[in-house]
Protein backbone atom coordinates (compact mmCIF):
# COMPACT_ATOMS: atom_id res chain seq x y z
CA UNK A 1 0.00 0.00 0.00
CA UNK A 2 1.09 3.07 -0.93
CA UNK A 3 2.44 6.04 1.42
CA UNK A 4 0.27 8.90 1.65
CA UNK A 5 1.26 12.08 0.35
CA UNK A 6 2.55 15.69 2.00
CA UNK A 7 -1.04 17.15 1.12
CA UNK A 8 -3.02 14.21 2.70
CA UNK A 9 -1.16 13.35 6.01
CA UNK A 10 -3.21 14.77 8.79
CA UNK A 11 -2.68 18.29 10.06
CA UNK A 12 -0.23 18.71 13.49
CA UNK A 13 -2.77 19.56 16.27
CA UNK A 14 -1.90 23.71 17.40
CA UNK A 15 -0.59 23.63 21.59
CA UNK A 16 -3.08 24.82 23.27
CA UNK A 17 -1.52 27.12 26.08
CA UNK A 18 -3.29 27.79 29.31
CA UNK A 19 -2.89 30.74 31.11
CA UNK A 20 -3.74 30.24 34.69
CA UNK A 21 -5.25 33.18 37.22
CA UNK A 22 -2.76 32.98 39.14
CA UNK A 23 -0.56 34.32 36.39
CA UNK A 24 -3.11 36.89 35.63
CA UNK A 25 -3.32 37.80 38.87
CA UNK A 26 0.50 38.52 39.19
CA UNK A 27 0.58 40.00 35.66
CA UNK A 28 -2.03 42.58 36.60
CA UNK A 29 -0.40 43.42 40.09
CA UNK A 30 3.24 43.90 38.20
CA UNK A 31 1.63 46.21 35.79
CA UNK A 32 -0.22 48.65 38.41
CA UNK A 33 3.02 48.93 40.59
CA UNK A 34 4.45 49.85 37.50
CA UNK A 35 2.15 52.48 36.81
CA UNK A 36 2.62 53.39 40.16
CA UNK A 37 6.61 53.49 40.72
CA UNK A 38 6.14 56.02 37.33
CA UNK A 39 3.11 58.12 38.46
CA UNK A 40 5.19 58.31 41.80
CA UNK A 41 8.73 59.41 40.38
CA UNK A 42 6.72 61.84 38.35
CA UNK A 43 4.82 63.37 41.43
CA UNK A 44 8.20 63.28 43.19
CA UNK A 45 10.18 65.13 40.75
CA UNK A 46 7.38 67.42 39.92
CA UNK A 47 7.27 68.43 43.65
CA UNK A 48 11.28 68.33 43.71
CA UNK A 49 11.82 70.66 39.99
CA UNK A 50 9.23 72.22 39.12
CA UNK A 51 9.32 75.86 37.31
CA UNK A 52 6.93 78.67 37.63
CA UNK A 53 5.75 81.47 34.71
CA UNK A 54 4.00 84.59 35.43
CA UNK A 55 1.92 85.39 32.35
CA UNK A 56 -0.15 88.33 33.46
CA UNK A 57 0.05 91.23 31.74
CA UNK A 58 1.99 93.42 33.85
CA UNK A 59 4.37 90.93 35.03
CA UNK A 60 3.39 92.25 38.60
CA UNK A 61 4.58 88.71 40.82
CA UNK A 62 7.54 87.92 38.29
CA UNK A 63 10.52 89.03 40.66
CA UNK A 64 13.67 90.86 39.61
CA UNK A 65 17.00 88.72 39.31
CA UNK A 66 18.35 91.25 42.15
CA UNK A 67 15.53 89.83 44.16
CA UNK A 68 16.25 86.05 43.61
CA UNK A 69 19.88 86.57 44.19
CA UNK A 70 19.23 88.12 47.59
CA UNK A 71 17.03 84.90 48.63
CA UNK A 72 19.34 82.40 47.59
CA UNK A 73 21.93 83.60 49.55
CA UNK A 74 19.69 84.71 52.42
CA UNK A 75 22.35 83.02 55.80
CA UNK A 76 19.40 83.15 58.08
CA UNK A 77 15.99 81.76 57.99
CA UNK A 78 13.39 85.39 57.17
CA UNK A 79 10.02 84.80 58.38
CA UNK A 80 7.78 87.60 56.93
CA UNK A 81 4.58 88.52 58.68
CA UNK A 82 1.59 89.98 56.99
CA UNK A 83 -0.59 92.54 59.21
CA UNK A 84 -3.01 93.47 57.24
CA UNK A 85 -6.71 94.32 57.59
CA UNK A 86 -9.08 92.49 55.46
CA UNK A 87 -10.19 96.08 54.06
CA UNK A 88 -6.48 96.68 52.82
CA UNK A 89 -6.86 96.96 49.14
CA UNK A 90 -2.98 96.00 48.50
CA UNK A 91 -3.59 92.87 50.77
CA UNK A 92 -3.85 90.09 48.17
CA UNK A 93 -1.06 91.64 46.06
CA UNK A 94 1.37 91.57 48.88
CA UNK A 95 0.12 88.17 49.78
CA UNK A 96 0.88 86.91 46.36
CA UNK A 97 4.04 88.63 46.13
CA UNK A 98 5.38 86.91 48.96
CA UNK A 99 4.40 83.72 47.79
CA UNK A 100 7.15 84.14 45.31
CA UNK A 101 9.57 84.93 48.02
CA UNK A 102 9.05 81.73 49.63
CA UNK A 103 9.06 79.77 46.62
CA UNK A 104 12.16 81.39 45.35
CA UNK A 105 14.27 81.45 48.42
CA UNK A 106 15.01 77.28 48.88
CA UNK A 107 12.58 77.37 52.35
CA UNK A 108 14.76 79.72 53.85
CA UNK A 109 11.94 82.78 53.58
CA UNK A 110 8.84 81.94 54.99
CA UNK A 111 5.52 83.65 55.13
CA UNK A 112 2.56 84.18 57.84
CA UNK A 113 -0.57 86.36 57.01
CA UNK A 114 -2.22 87.88 60.38
CA UNK A 115 -5.71 89.47 60.07
CA UNK A 116 -5.92 91.80 63.45
CA UNK A 117 -10.14 91.30 62.81
CA UNK A 118 -10.00 87.70 62.65
CA UNK A 119 -6.70 86.19 64.45
CA UNK A 120 -7.24 88.53 68.04
CA UNK A 121 -4.67 86.60 69.85
CA UNK A 122 -2.29 86.35 66.96
CA UNK A 123 -2.70 89.72 66.59
CA UNK A 124 -1.81 90.64 70.07
CA UNK A 125 0.95 89.04 70.83
CA UNK A 126 2.83 90.18 67.78
CA UNK A 127 2.07 94.03 69.04
CA UNK A 128 3.39 93.09 72.06
CA UNK A 129 6.71 91.44 70.56
CA UNK A 130 6.63 94.06 67.81
CA UNK A 131 5.53 97.14 69.44
CA UNK A 132 3.00 98.67 66.70
CA UNK A 133 -0.35 99.78 66.72
CA UNK A 134 -3.25 97.97 66.08
CA UNK A 135 -4.61 100.09 63.08
CA UNK A 136 -1.10 99.89 61.15
CA UNK A 137 -0.92 97.88 57.88
CA UNK A 138 2.88 96.80 57.75
CA UNK A 139 4.81 93.33 56.75
CA UNK A 140 7.40 92.53 59.33
CA UNK A 141 10.35 91.46 58.44
CA UNK A 142 12.31 89.10 61.25
CA UNK A 143 15.39 87.44 60.47
CA UNK A 144 15.66 85.89 64.71
CA UNK A 145 18.03 87.33 67.38
CA UNK A 146 15.98 90.43 67.89
CA UNK A 147 16.65 92.00 64.23
CA UNK A 148 13.87 92.97 62.48
CA UNK A 149 12.22 95.74 60.32
CA UNK A 150 9.00 96.91 59.35
CA UNK A 151 7.94 97.83 55.12
CA UNK A 152 4.16 99.86 55.71
CA UNK A 153 1.61 99.53 53.27
CA UNK A 154 1.95 103.04 52.35
CA UNK A 155 5.48 102.31 50.62
CA UNK A 156 4.68 99.37 48.51
CA UNK A 157 2.52 101.77 46.14
CA UNK A 158 1.31 104.83 45.22
CA UNK A 159 -2.25 105.39 45.51
CA UNK A 160 -4.68 108.06 43.19
CA UNK A 161 -7.48 109.80 45.79
CA UNK A 162 -10.86 109.28 44.21
CA UNK A 163 -11.47 112.31 42.13
CA UNK A 164 -14.88 114.43 42.13
CA UNK A 165 -16.12 112.12 39.22
CA UNK A 166 -15.51 108.77 41.05
CA UNK A 167 -17.07 109.89 44.92
CA UNK A 168 -20.47 110.69 42.60
CA UNK A 169 -20.36 107.13 42.00
CA UNK A 170 -19.53 105.89 44.88
CA UNK A 171 -15.62 105.20 44.93
CA UNK A 172 -14.51 106.79 47.77
CA UNK A 173 -11.95 104.91 48.72
CA UNK A 174 -7.94 105.58 46.88
CA UNK A 175 -6.93 103.20 43.92
CA UNK A 176 -3.30 101.79 43.35
CA UNK A 177 -1.84 103.24 40.83
CA UNK A 178 1.67 102.01 40.84
CA UNK A 179 2.51 98.56 42.70
CA UNK A 180 6.11 99.21 44.26
CA UNK A 181 5.95 96.03 46.88
CA UNK A 182 8.70 94.27 45.17
CA UNK A 183 10.89 97.49 45.63
CA UNK A 184 10.15 98.27 49.22
CA UNK A 185 10.67 94.37 50.13
CA UNK A 186 13.57 93.41 48.40
CA UNK A 187 15.04 97.05 49.99
CA UNK A 188 14.64 95.98 53.46
CA UNK A 189 15.69 92.93 53.20
CA UNK A 190 18.88 94.38 51.90
CA UNK A 191 19.12 96.33 54.72
CA UNK A 192 18.08 93.61 57.76
CA UNK A 193 20.22 90.66 56.70
CA UNK A 194 23.51 93.28 56.06
CA UNK A 195 22.57 95.73 58.76
CA UNK A 196 25.19 99.14 58.72
CA UNK A 197 24.55 100.64 55.21
CA UNK A 198 28.17 101.12 52.88
CA UNK A 199 29.19 104.67 53.23
CA UNK A 200 30.32 105.81 49.68
CA UNK A 201 31.33 109.86 48.87
CA UNK A 202 30.50 111.87 46.07
CA UNK A 203 33.30 114.08 45.76
CA UNK A 204 32.68 117.82 44.80
CA UNK A 205 34.48 121.35 45.17
CA UNK A 206 35.36 120.62 40.91
CA UNK A 207 31.91 121.51 39.49
CA UNK A 208 30.55 118.28 39.60
CA UNK A 209 26.76 118.15 39.81
CA UNK A 210 25.07 118.74 43.19
CA UNK A 211 24.72 115.86 45.17
CA UNK A 212 20.96 117.36 46.03
CA UNK A 213 20.09 118.34 42.87
CA UNK A 214 17.02 117.28 41.27
CA UNK A 215 18.89 115.84 38.27
CA UNK A 216 20.56 113.09 40.54
CA UNK A 217 17.07 112.18 42.92
CA UNK A 218 16.90 108.33 40.61
CA UNK A 219 20.59 107.98 42.00
CA UNK A 220 19.80 108.81 45.40
CA UNK A 221 16.95 106.73 45.62
CA UNK A 222 18.04 103.92 44.28
CA UNK A 223 21.43 103.88 46.50
CA UNK A 224 19.01 104.16 49.44
CA UNK A 225 17.17 101.16 47.96
CA UNK A 226 20.42 99.38 47.55
CA UNK A 227 21.16 100.09 51.48
CA UNK A 228 24.18 102.37 50.29
CA UNK A 229 24.58 105.58 52.64
CA UNK A 230 26.32 108.95 50.03
CA UNK A 231 27.72 111.38 51.42
CA UNK A 232 29.42 114.57 49.90
CA UNK A 233 33.21 114.71 50.79
CA UNK A 234 35.87 117.38 49.11
CA UNK A 235 38.94 116.69 48.48
CA UNK A 236 40.56 119.63 49.09
CA UNK A 237 39.82 119.73 53.07
CA UNK A 238 40.79 116.20 54.42
CA UNK A 239 44.38 115.03 54.55
CA UNK A 240 43.04 111.48 53.69
CA UNK A 241 39.80 109.52 52.45
CA UNK A 242 37.63 108.33 55.42
CA UNK A 243 38.41 105.20 57.04
CA UNK A 244 34.80 104.61 56.32
CA UNK A 245 34.42 104.93 52.66
CA UNK A 246 33.77 101.74 50.96
CA UNK A 247 33.72 103.59 47.58
CA UNK A 248 34.51 107.15 45.75
CA UNK A 249 32.84 108.86 42.85
CA UNK A 250 34.15 111.41 41.00
CA UNK A 251 31.44 112.82 38.56
CA UNK A 252 32.43 115.18 35.91
CA UNK A 253 34.56 117.37 37.20
CA UNK A 254 34.62 120.85 34.92
CA UNK A 255 37.91 121.08 36.06
CA UNK A 256 41.44 119.18 36.73
CA UNK A 257 42.30 117.86 39.99
CA UNK A 258 45.26 119.52 41.65
CA UNK A 259 48.24 117.29 42.54
CA UNK A 260 46.75 116.74 46.72
CA UNK A 261 42.97 114.97 45.40
CA UNK A 262 45.54 112.88 42.82
CA UNK A 263 47.96 111.95 46.13
CA UNK A 264 44.70 111.17 47.88
CA UNK A 265 43.27 108.94 45.05
CA UNK A 266 46.65 106.86 45.23
CA UNK A 267 46.78 106.46 48.28
CA UNK A 268 43.05 105.07 48.44
CA UNK A 269 44.05 103.10 45.76
CA UNK A 270 47.43 101.47 47.31
CA UNK A 271 44.77 100.63 50.46
CA UNK A 272 42.51 98.44 48.15
CA UNK A 273 40.01 101.38 47.43
CA UNK A 274 37.22 100.91 44.79
CA UNK A 275 36.48 104.10 42.52
CA UNK A 276 34.05 105.43 40.27
CA UNK A 277 35.34 108.33 37.72
CA UNK A 278 33.11 109.65 34.73
CA UNK A 279 34.74 111.82 33.15
CA UNK A 280 33.76 115.12 31.23
CA UNK A 281 34.81 115.48 27.76
CA UNK A 282 34.84 118.82 27.58
CA UNK A 283 37.83 119.45 29.89
CA UNK A 284 41.53 118.86 29.33
CA UNK A 285 42.41 117.43 32.76
CA UNK A 286 46.45 116.00 32.41
CA UNK A 287 46.63 115.37 36.08
CA UNK A 288 43.65 113.07 36.74
CA UNK A 289 44.11 111.41 32.75
CA UNK A 290 48.09 110.49 33.34
CA UNK A 291 46.20 109.03 37.07
CA UNK A 292 44.10 106.65 34.77
CA UNK A 293 46.90 106.00 32.38
CA UNK A 294 48.58 104.53 35.23
CA UNK A 295 45.88 102.30 35.68
CA UNK A 296 46.05 101.11 32.19
CA UNK A 297 43.20 103.33 31.00
CA UNK A 298 43.98 105.74 28.37
CA UNK A 299 41.32 108.29 27.18
CA UNK A 300 41.11 109.06 23.92
CA UNK A 301 40.09 112.63 23.74
CA UNK A 302 37.74 113.01 20.89
CA UNK A 303 33.48 112.72 20.44
CA UNK A 304 31.58 109.50 19.91
CA UNK A 305 29.87 109.89 17.03
CA UNK A 306 27.61 109.40 13.69
CA UNK A 307 26.01 110.76 10.90
CA UNK A 308 22.21 109.98 10.41
CA UNK A 309 18.72 110.69 10.09
CA UNK A 310 16.69 111.75 13.35
CA UNK A 311 13.75 113.80 14.33
CA UNK A 312 14.16 117.24 15.21
CA UNK A 313 11.56 120.18 16.50
CA UNK A 314 11.29 123.04 13.64
CA UNK A 315 10.79 126.40 15.02
CA UNK A 316 6.62 125.88 14.85
CA UNK A 317 7.45 123.07 17.65
CA UNK A 318 6.68 120.07 15.26
CA UNK A 319 8.77 117.07 15.00
CA UNK A 320 10.86 117.15 11.52
CA UNK A 321 13.05 114.31 9.94
CA UNK A 322 16.69 115.58 9.56
CA UNK A 323 20.02 114.64 8.62
CA UNK A 324 23.03 115.63 10.70
CA UNK A 325 25.12 114.87 13.50
CA UNK A 326 24.06 112.16 15.72
CA UNK A 327 26.13 112.91 19.33
CA UNK A 328 24.37 110.91 21.76
CA UNK A 329 26.15 107.32 21.34
CA UNK A 330 24.26 104.33 21.07
CA UNK A 331 26.06 101.48 23.63
CA UNK A 332 26.10 97.99 23.71
CA UNK A 333 26.61 96.35 27.46
CA UNK A 334 29.55 93.74 26.75
CA UNK A 335 29.54 90.43 28.60
CA UNK A 336 32.46 91.68 31.25
CA UNK A 337 33.02 88.44 33.22
CA UNK A 338 32.39 90.34 35.61
CA UNK A 339 29.28 90.66 37.72
CA UNK A 340 28.51 94.35 36.91
CA UNK A 341 26.82 93.12 33.41
CA UNK A 342 25.03 90.12 34.77
CA UNK A 343 21.67 90.24 33.19
CA UNK A 344 22.34 92.64 30.75
CA UNK A 345 24.26 91.38 28.38
CA UNK A 346 23.87 92.91 24.84
CA UNK A 347 21.36 95.42 25.65
CA UNK A 348 21.21 98.10 22.98
CA UNK A 349 20.29 101.69 24.32
CA UNK A 350 21.20 105.24 24.07
CA UNK A 351 23.71 107.33 25.76
CA UNK A 352 22.95 110.82 27.16
CA UNK A 353 25.20 113.57 25.90
CA UNK A 354 28.81 114.44 24.73
CA UNK A 355 31.04 110.89 24.81
CA UNK A 356 35.00 110.20 24.77
CA UNK A 357 35.92 106.23 24.41
CA UNK A 358 38.65 104.90 26.19
CA UNK A 359 41.77 102.79 25.49
CA UNK A 360 43.67 100.23 27.27
CA UNK A 361 47.50 100.55 27.83
CA UNK A 362 48.43 96.75 27.06
CA UNK A 363 52.18 97.30 28.50
CA UNK A 364 50.57 98.80 31.79
CA UNK A 365 48.25 95.99 32.05
CA UNK A 366 51.31 93.76 32.02
CA UNK A 367 54.03 95.59 33.98
CA UNK A 368 51.42 96.67 36.73
CA UNK A 369 49.37 93.29 36.83
CA UNK A 370 46.09 94.41 36.05
CA UNK A 371 42.64 92.96 35.25
CA UNK A 372 41.13 95.45 32.41
CA UNK A 373 37.41 94.41 31.65
CA UNK A 374 35.32 96.52 28.73
CA UNK A 375 31.67 97.03 29.94
CA UNK A 376 30.25 99.29 27.19
CA UNK A 377 31.01 100.03 23.44
CA UNK A 378 29.66 102.34 21.34
CA UNK A 379 27.00 100.90 18.50
CA UNK A 380 27.27 100.20 14.88
CA UNK A 381 28.22 103.00 13.13
CA UNK A 382 29.50 105.71 15.28
CA UNK A 383 33.41 106.41 15.51
CA UNK A 384 35.54 108.61 17.48
CA UNK A 385 36.24 112.41 16.08
CA UNK A 386 39.31 114.04 17.48
CA UNK A 387 38.35 117.77 16.38
CA UNK A 388 34.88 117.53 16.31
CA UNK A 389 33.77 120.97 18.11
CA UNK A 390 29.37 120.74 18.27
CA UNK A 391 26.60 121.63 16.41
CA UNK A 392 24.02 119.22 14.84
CA UNK A 393 24.00 120.90 11.34
CA UNK A 394 27.75 120.45 10.53
CA UNK A 395 29.34 118.26 8.22
CA UNK A 396 31.63 115.79 9.16
CA UNK A 397 33.67 112.97 7.80
CA UNK A 398 35.35 110.11 9.52
CA UNK A 399 38.94 110.47 8.71
CA UNK A 400 41.38 107.43 9.26
CA UNK A 401 44.18 109.25 9.85
CA UNK A 402 43.05 111.16 12.98
CA UNK A 403 39.89 109.84 13.93
CA UNK A 404 38.97 106.72 15.99
CA UNK A 405 37.22 103.47 14.30
CA UNK A 406 34.12 101.90 16.26
CA UNK A 407 33.12 100.09 17.86
CA UNK A 408 34.67 102.11 20.92
CA UNK A 409 34.85 101.63 24.49
CA UNK A 410 33.00 103.71 26.35
CA UNK A 411 32.97 102.10 29.79
CA UNK A 412 35.79 100.08 31.60
CA UNK A 413 36.48 98.29 34.76
CA UNK A 414 39.94 97.94 36.21
CA UNK A 415 40.69 94.93 38.69
CA UNK A 416 43.99 95.13 40.67
CA UNK A 417 44.97 92.07 42.75
CA UNK A 418 41.94 89.97 42.45
CA UNK A 419 41.71 86.64 40.39
CA UNK A 420 39.67 85.63 37.06
CA UNK A 421 37.36 83.45 39.27
CA UNK A 422 35.18 85.71 40.46
CA UNK A 423 33.41 83.40 42.78
CA UNK A 424 36.91 83.86 44.76
CA UNK A 425 36.61 86.94 47.09
CA UNK A 426 39.96 88.54 47.34
CA UNK A 427 41.20 92.15 49.16
CA UNK A 428 41.66 93.73 45.91
CA UNK A 429 41.76 97.22 44.11
CA UNK A 430 38.81 98.30 41.97
CA UNK A 431 38.09 100.95 39.49
CA UNK A 432 35.73 101.71 36.83
CA UNK A 433 36.01 104.78 34.63
CA UNK A 434 33.12 105.86 31.99
CA UNK A 435 33.42 108.64 29.08
CA UNK A 436 30.48 110.43 29.95
CA UNK A 437 29.62 112.73 32.33
CA UNK A 438 26.08 112.59 32.49
CA UNK A 439 25.81 108.96 33.11
CA UNK A 440 23.82 109.50 36.42
CA UNK A 441 21.66 112.32 35.54
CA UNK A 442 17.97 111.23 35.33
CA UNK A 443 17.65 112.29 31.61
CA UNK A 444 19.67 109.60 30.97
CA UNK A 445 18.08 107.32 32.93
CA UNK A 446 14.84 108.05 30.76
CA UNK A 447 17.07 108.10 27.86
CA UNK A 448 18.19 104.69 28.11
CA UNK A 449 14.84 103.39 29.52
CA UNK A 450 16.52 102.63 32.67
CA UNK A 451 19.51 100.72 31.83
CA UNK A 452 22.12 103.22 32.84
CA UNK A 453 20.64 103.59 36.73
CA UNK A 454 20.80 99.52 36.83
CA UNK A 455 24.54 99.48 35.26
CA UNK A 456 25.32 102.34 37.94
CA UNK A 457 23.79 99.97 40.83
CA UNK A 458 25.46 96.92 39.31
CA UNK A 459 28.92 98.63 39.07
CA UNK A 460 28.49 100.05 42.57
CA UNK A 461 27.84 96.60 44.33
CA UNK A 462 30.97 94.85 42.17
CA UNK A 463 33.04 97.93 43.82
CA UNK A 464 31.81 96.99 47.39
CA UNK A 465 31.88 93.03 46.87
CA UNK A 466 28.33 92.22 47.35
CA UNK A 467 28.20 89.84 44.33
CA UNK A 468 25.62 88.52 46.47
CA UNK A 469 22.78 91.44 45.66
CA UNK A 470 24.00 92.14 42.02
CA UNK A 471 21.27 92.11 39.21
CA UNK A 472 18.52 94.12 37.75
CA UNK A 473 16.74 96.07 40.61
CA UNK A 474 12.82 95.43 41.00
CA UNK A 475 10.81 98.34 39.29
CA UNK A 476 7.41 99.75 39.86
CA UNK A 477 4.45 97.81 38.34
CA UNK A 478 2.83 100.35 36.69
CA UNK A 479 -1.03 100.44 36.21
CA UNK A 480 -1.95 99.92 32.05
CA UNK A 481 -4.16 102.57 31.35
CA UNK A 482 -6.12 103.28 28.32
CA UNK A 483 -6.58 106.59 27.19
CA UNK A 484 -9.47 106.96 23.71
CA UNK A 485 -10.25 110.03 22.61
CA UNK A 486 -14.34 110.18 20.89
CA UNK A 487 -14.01 108.52 17.65
CA UNK A 488 -12.17 105.69 18.83
CA UNK A 489 -15.07 105.64 21.71
CA UNK A 490 -17.87 106.33 18.33
CA UNK A 491 -16.11 103.07 16.70
CA UNK A 492 -15.79 100.64 19.54
CA UNK A 493 -20.06 101.73 20.22
CA UNK A 494 -20.96 101.23 16.80
CA UNK A 495 -19.13 98.13 16.63
CA UNK A 496 -20.97 96.80 19.87
CA UNK A 497 -23.97 97.62 19.54
CA UNK A 498 -24.44 97.24 15.82
CA UNK A 499 -21.75 95.22 13.85
CA UNK A 500 -22.03 92.19 16.73
CA UNK A 501 -25.83 92.16 17.06
CA UNK A 502 -25.70 92.50 13.08
CA UNK A 503 -23.15 89.51 12.55
CA UNK A 504 -25.53 87.19 14.56
CA UNK A 505 -28.42 88.16 12.93
CA UNK A 506 -27.18 87.42 9.69
CA UNK A 507 -26.10 83.66 10.70
CA UNK A 508 -30.14 83.67 12.51
CA UNK A 509 -31.54 84.71 9.04
CA UNK A 510 -29.46 82.44 6.90
CA UNK A 511 -29.58 79.14 9.05
CA UNK A 512 -33.45 80.18 9.25
CA UNK A 513 -33.74 79.97 5.32
CA UNK A 514 -31.64 76.79 5.08
CA UNK A 515 -34.28 75.00 7.15
CA UNK A 516 -37.52 76.40 5.69
CA UNK A 517 -36.10 75.30 2.21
Amino acid sequence: MANPSPSEAEPTPKKIVTIHRFQIGVNVIVQMLVVLGIVLMFNYLSFRHFKRWDFSRDQKYALSSQTINVLKNLQKPVKAIIFFSSAAEIGPDVSNLLREYELASNGKFKVEVVDPFRSLTRAQELQTTYKFGANENILILDIGGGKSKFVNAADMADFDMPDQMAMMTGQTQPRIKDFKGEQAITSALIELTEGKASKVYYVTGDGEADLKSQDLNILNESLKRQNIQIAPLTLLNVSAIPDDARAIIINGPKSDLSDVPIKLLSDFWDKKGRILVLLNPFVQAPHLTAWLNGRGIVPQDDRIIRTGKFLKMDKDGSPQLTTGVIPNPAFVVLNSHTSITKDLEDVSKQLLGPTQSLQVDKARETIAKLNIFPILQSGEGFWGATDYSGGEDKQVFFDPKKDHIGPLNIAMAVEKGGVEDQRVKMDSSRLVVVGNAEFLDNKAYRLSEGITADLTVNILNWLLDREEVVGIPPKEKKTLTISLDEKQMRNIAIGVIVVVPGIVALFGIVVFWQRRS
